[in-house]
Order: C-alpha cells, then sequence, then structure tokens
C-alpha cells in the first residue's frame, strides 16, 4: 500500500512552486503579513543599561571631621552661605528639610510607567494570539484559490475563527485540567496530601512518573492541535462547517485509515524539523545581513551626534532595523510555511477523496 505522506512530498513543493513564482511583491508580502501571525516571524530585544554615579567625598579628616570616626556631619555655616561655595561642594551637604535622592512622585511615575508597558505587551500578546486564529483562514484559503486578498477572507471567516479559538480555548483548559488533576493526585495518594512530605528524595522518586505523564499529555495536545489546524481547518474553508463537524469527519477517517495518518504524523514531523533547520539559517543570514550595516550605521550616528539625541538617533535607526528583520523572518517563513500546508491538504485529499480541500490544484500541478 502506497504511503501518501511519501508520495506527496514532491507535489506539495510543485504546488508551492505555482503559487509562489513567478515572484509577485504584494502576493510575498501580503502572505508574510498573515504568517507573521500563524508562524511567529516576531522578534523581541531587550536592551538593559544601568548606569552608577557616586561621589567620595572626604579629606584628611580627624575626629570630628566628615570621615572621622564616630562623627555625624552637621552644617554649621548658614545654607545660603554653603550655597554660594565654589564648584560641587555644595551638593555634597544637606540639612533636615531639603529633599535628596529621587522624589516619591518620580519613583511612583516610573511604577506607573512599567505597569503600563507591561500591560501594553500583554493586551499585544493577546491580540496576536486571537487574531492568528482568522489567519489560519486566510492562508488556507489564499492557498485553495491561489491568491491572497487579506480583508475579503478574514470578513469572510469571522464566525470560523471565533469557533476555532474557543475550541482552543476549550482545548487548553480540557489539558491544564487533567495535567492539575494527575499532579493533585500524586500529591494526595501518594505524598499523603502533606506538604511536609515534599523533598528532594520524594521528588526525585516520582520525577520519572510525572515527565512520563506530562510527555504524554503534551503530546497528545500538540497532535490534537496540528491535526485541527492542518485537516480540520480546511475542512471548514472549503465546506463552511464547525470544528466539531470537522473533526467528526476527520476521525472518521482516521478509524479508517489510521497507518495513513501515522506515516503523515512521522513525515511531517521530519519535515517541520528539516524546515525548521532552513528557517534557522535563513534567519541567521538575515540577521547579519541587517544586523552589521544597521549596528555600523547607529554606531557611527552617535559618535557623529552624540548625547541624548545621539542615543535617540541610533535608537531609531535600530528599531527601524528590527522591522526590517521582521519582514525578512516573515517573507522567509512564506514558502516554507506554504509547502508544509500544501503537504497536509495534499495527504488529506488522497487519504479520502471527499475531503479534498484543494481538488483544483491536485489536478492541475499532477497534469503538468
Amino acid at each position: 500500500m502506497a504511503l501518501h505522506a511519501v508520495d506527496d512530498i514532491d507535489d506539495a513543493i510543485d504546488a508551492t512552486k505555482s503559487f509562489l513564482f513567478p515572484f509577485e511583491k504584494w502576493t510575498w508580502l501580503r502572505m508574510a503579513f498573515v504568517v507573521f501571525f500563524i508562524g511567529g516571524g516576531g522578534v523581541g530585544l531587550n536592551n538593559v543599561q544601568s548606569f552608577s554615579n557616586f561621589g567620595d567625598f572626604g579629606g584628611n579628616g580627624g575626629p570630628g571631621g566628615p570621615s572621622g570616626p564616630g562623627s555625624d556631619f552637621q552644617l554649621t555655616a548658614p545654607l545660603e552661605t554653603v550655597l554660594s561655595l565654589p564648584g560641587d561642594f555644595a551638593l555634597q551637604v544637606s540639612e533636615p528639610g531639603v529633599p535628596s535622592g529621587v522624589p516619591d512622585e518620580l519613583l511612583a511615575g516610573a511604577g506607573l510607567l512599567v505597569f503600563a508597558v507591561i500591560g501594553l505587551f500583554i493586551l499585544l500578546a493577546l491580540a496576536y494570539g486571537v487574531l492568528s486564529n482568522f489567519m489560519e483562514f486566510v492562508l488556507t484559503q489564499a492557498l485553495i484559490d491561489r491568491e491572497i486578498h487579506v480583508r475579503r477572507y478574514f470578513s469572510e471567516h469571522v464566525g470560523n475563527g471565533i469557533r476555532l479559538f474557543l475550541f482552543r480555548l476549550v482545548l487548553g483548559i480540557i489539558w491544564l485540567g487533567i495535567a492539575l488533576v494527575i499532579g493533585a493526585a500524586g500529591f494526595f495518594l501518594v505524598l499523603g496530601g502533606e506538604a511536609a512530605n515534599v523533598g528532594a528524595s520524594s521528588v526525585l522518586a516520582l520525577s520519572g512518573l510525572f515527565i512520563a505523564v506530562f510527555a504524554v499529555l503534551a503530546i497528545s495536545y500538540g497532535i490534537v492541535f496540528g491535526f485541527t489546524t492542518v485537516f480540520v481547518v480546511p475542512l471548514m474553508t472549503a465546506d463552511n462547517g464547525g470544528v466539531l463537524s470537522g473533526w467528526s469527519r476527520l476521525w472518521g477517517s482516521i478509524k479508517r485509515h489510521p497507518k495513513q495518518y501515522l506515516a503523515y504524523l512521522f513525515f511531517s514531523i521530519v519535515l517541520q524539523i528539516g524546515v525548521g533547520i532552513v528557517s534557522a539559517i535563513l534567519g541567521i543570514i538575515a540577521l547579519i545581513v541587517v544586523g552589521i550595516p544597521v549596528g555600523l550605521g547607529a554606531f557611527a550616528l552617535y559618535l557623529v551626534v552624540q548625547g541624548t539625541v545621539g542615543i535617540a538617533v541610533a535608537g531609531v535607526i535600530g528599531l527601524l532595523g528590527g522591522l526590517v528583520f521582521i519582514v525578512l523572518s516573515a517573507l522567509i517563513q512564506v514558502p516554507l510555511t506554504t509547502f508544509l500546508r500544501y503537504y497536509a491538504m495534499l495527504v488529506l485529499g488522497d487519504i479520502d477523496a471527499d475531503m479534498d480541500p484543494i481538488p483544483e490544484v491536485r489536478s492541475d500541478i499532477r497534469a503538468e
């Protein structure tokens, strides 16, 4: 019996080339935008710098002087006289009632700013996660039609995107609940529900069991999540059905052809590893191509301008370079993601012709 997971690799390459080539700029840019939400393509760069300035006031200082043992420095001249002294001497003294250090208002403002930035990142992450569900259908519809229209496909599949989001959310809650129940069962049944019994020896003794159990949970979750993405989403896109109805059809096919789906699972993992290696190599090349000139340009501008303005200009150049790298990373993912999705849909259609989401693509590439 032929394994479609083996036979369809070449067809997936042909389908990818027929869609993306000859190169068309706007097709690739729109696809990069969609793939960015599905396959990542983002970069986080965190640069933290700390500056500490301190001065040392002292002298020969005998007893009773600033550096003398057991002395308490006190202001013995009027404050107006001290403030009139030359240099930085006036900055080294203080008296009760004269504020020193960072004002509380400034600290409070800095704290609010930090929380605001953290909240913004959380909101962006949530929006990214929600939008990824809708972009799954935009990508799939583009692969079916062999053309990309982001706004049209998005509006056509709003309902599907909501259903997919809710399914993934419930799926995650169920698997997390199972993990918590298993963990609680181990705590109460094995450790007697006593926190005092939790120690290095008990943790070490149970570590193998828990690793095995949670590995099974992680693998099963990954399979359900992955099959939903590469098989059920195309079924929903082609037939405008729901997630559960799509899974009902897919589960029936899995029971009829278990070897074909196991073969796909194995070869898809192998292909994803290969695609990941290619993506990493191209990503490193893109980082070098963008990072070196941007870094040198930002540093040169800082040396010319210097000061706060120089730091700001260098930061803007670095930000623009980061955006360019994000775009390049997304463009790199376009043919790789397209290949993997076409591969899954070709396998699905060959296993069960009634569930084929891309019959026209299949007939065209095989006729050639």
